[in-house]
């Protein structure tokens, strides 16, 4: 039987020495037709006929029974979410120039296939002009399970599942009390990221009152697993800390060679003792405890890497600029101790607050005294200033700064994407959602 100790092990064991800390990159796309503007299908004029140029490019098969679920290559993958929004797994690169360098080539490939299909990729956090209907759902027996579970623990799930597109970034930690700093620093900053990195202001096409929708989905999916964790915030936050959150967290399934098996809203700590008959009382193994912390959605989450998961998609640029951020401010030492010290007294409710006031506001959110916008001005300062001290180098001598300039604008203009959108939504486009399509697409 999983003892805690093994438990708490699986997270010491994602432990490395700074030298050898790498930033992941992971983001999601909309594909669309080209002529009607409306979401992509699961058929081979769609999703399968877009998987089926790419493996004449050396991508393999990922399937789940009959279905071809997603590819892979080399350190690369490309899976689909339950609204078939495609999604890259970059590799673990050493810094933003290689993390760039990757989406660019990935980005191109996608790009020629879906050409030769009359498709289009748009990079936005919330589809804006699809209902939920209207969005063609993958056949993966996961999302089934998850599909019936989500409007027994929240409001908006389904359309977190279908209609929402994320970036996200993978980060390491060299030990637990790196791991506290980090996961302290990285929630603090949450609404920050918000601000900086929202863009789903339009649904149904219309204007929703949100600038970052896509949070307010979240924070309306399911209170168990999404959010922001307050023990992050306290002195006693450890890997242990965060099994005991684990543990509690509901599952959705076990997965048993090919087979996955509906046992959501049961208990982890039960399946570890043996109690679920669904698998003839079968008893957990760390495998399964590994696919149990990948169900965890929360905006900051635990594997053995921390990932962080509060940027909308974005353009092409912003899928550089957002590794590019966290990586000034957790991977260089002195900055990270300095930001350290600017939020090691911030309580969660304060932040709480400020996290669900900046996905309706963005940068004008209340953020204690002043404003999201304040905060954030400091800290894409840090953030430049670690880029600057790591000093990594592309072969025209830029270090890796260069990739804030979009950022370094929207601080100077007090817009983010949606904010800009929403200006050309009333001004350029004229509420026309086809020319946000044409306009926006890759």
């Amino acid at each position: 039987m999983l003892t805690k100790d093994q438990l708490i092990q699986y997270f010491i064991e994602g432990e490395k020495i700074e030298k050898n800390f790498k930033i992941g990159t992971e983001h999601e796309k909309f594909i669309f037709n080209l002529y009607t503007k409306k979401p992509v299908e699961y058929s081979q004029k769609g999703i399968l006929g877009i998987f089926e140029i790419l493996k004449r490019n050396s991508w393999t098969e990922i399937k789940e029974g009959e279905n071809l679920i997603g590819l892979k290559k080399d350190d690369l993958s490309i899976t689909l979410e339950p609204g078939l929004q495609i999604e890259l797994s970059g590799a673990p690169k050493n810094n933003i120039h290689e993390t760039c360098k990757e989406v660019n080539l990935y980005l191109k490939e996608l790009k020629d296939a879906c050409n030769q299909l009359d498709l289009g990729i748009i990079g936005i956090g919330f589809i804006p002009n699809a209902t939920f209907d209207e969005i063609n759902h993958l056949p993966k027996k996961r999302y089934s399970i998850m599909r019936n579970y989500m409007p027994k623990v929240g409001t908006l799930g389904l359309d977190m599942m279908h209609r929402t597109a994320a970036t996200q970034v993978n980060f390491d930690f060299s030990s637990e009390e790196d791991f506290k700093k980090k996961t302290k620093v990285a929630s603090c900053l949450a609404p920050i990221a918000i601000s900086l990195f929202s863009n789903s202001p339009i649904s149904e096409g219309k204007l929703n009152g949100h600038l970052g929708y896509r949070t307010h989905i979240w924070q309306n999916t399911d209170r168990d697993r999404s959010g922001l964790i307050p023990f992050f915030f306290n002195q006693t936050n450890s890997y242990e800390q965060y099994c005991d959150y684990a543990l509690k967290v509901p599952m959705y399934f076990i997965q048993r060679s090919e087979e996955i098996v509906d046992c959501s809203g049961k208990s982890f700590q039960d399946f570890i003792q043996g109690n679920i008959k669904e698998i003839n009382n079968e008893k957990a193994n760390i495998d399964d405890w590994a696919n149990h912390l990948s169900t965890i959605f929360t905006e900051i989450r635990v594997k053995k890497y921390i990932e962080i998961r509060a940027a909308d998609s974005c353009s092409w640029s912003g899928i550089c600029s957002i590794p590019a951020f966290w990586t000034g401010i957790l991977y260089d030492q002195n900055v990270l101790d300095e930001c350290f010290e600017i939020c090691k007294d911030w309580k969660y409710e304060d932040v709480n607050y400020a996290y669900i006031e900046a996905g309706k506001k963005g940068f004008n959110a209340k953020f204690f005294d002043k404003t999201v916008h304040y905060f954030a001005s400091q800290f894409l300062k840090l953030s430049k200033k670690g880029l600057e001290n790591r000093n990594q180098l592309n072969s025209n001598n830029d270090d890796e700064s260069i990739f804030l300039d979009d950022l370094e604008n929207f601080i100077k203009l007090e817009k983010n994407l949606s904010n800009i959108l929403i200006e050309e939504y009333h001004n350029k486009y004229k509420q026309n959602l086809n020319l946000i399509f044409d306009e926006k697409a890759f």
